[in-house]
């Protein structure tokens, strides 16, 4: 699975953009107090992941582990996130409405988890941080929109969420095959 169609469809599904948003509950009132802190929270984690992609190789060396083990154990944890996407859609960490500080932190973790860590990391070596980065900034803006401009779940957020759910769990299962035959 190389090219930049798949690399970018598989940190989409990683990042599930439907599902942080709908994680996250507001009142519609005080969005501009956060909306700058948001922004700074989601730029602050495309950093971070463009560190980890441009690392990727040297990270990989330092773990003594192979590309092809890499992609393998990623499809683990990519597809436990998919699987409790399907099932269990997400629900409001908190019903009360967040301060600014409070909200650019929960932003900071939607874009900063551990199967798009390792995601990231498996498609940087091998496709390259171009690449990789393509589709964590396509998922960022996607994140950030949402955040944005969502005051309550929608039945079409939901059904997205479930079907970026799906899709992680079907492109987990390429990239440990992918990864199998490349140990």
């Amino acid at each position: 699975m190389s090219g930049l169609g798949p690399v970018m469809l598989m940190v989409l599904a990683a990042a599930n953009p439907a599902a942080g948003a709908l994680s996250v509950a507001w009142r519609p009132s005080n969005r501009d107090q956060w909306r700058p802190r948001v922004a700074l929270a989601v730029a602050a984690a495309v950093g971070a992941l463009w560190v980890v992609a441009a690392l990727a190789d040297p990270i990989l060396d330092a773990l003594s582990v192979t590309t092809g083990t890499w992609r393998l154990a990623t499809a683990v944890p990519f597809a436990i996130a998919g699987v409790r996407w399907m099932v269990f859609p997400a629900r409001p960490i908190h019903d009360e409405p967040r301060a600014g500080t409070q909200m650019a932190l929960i932003a900071l973790t939607l874009l900063f988890t551990p199967q798009l860590v390792a995601v990231v990391l498996a498609t940087a070596a091998q496709d390259g941080t171009l690449r990789t980065m393509a589709g964590v900034i396509l998922a960022a803006a996607l994140t950030a929109a949402l955040l944005w401009f969502r005051a309550t779940p929608t039945p079409l957020l939901s059904a997205t969420a479930r079907l970026l759910g799906g899709l992680a769990i079907v492109l987990a299962i390429a990239l440990g095959v992918d990864g199998t035959q490349t140990i």
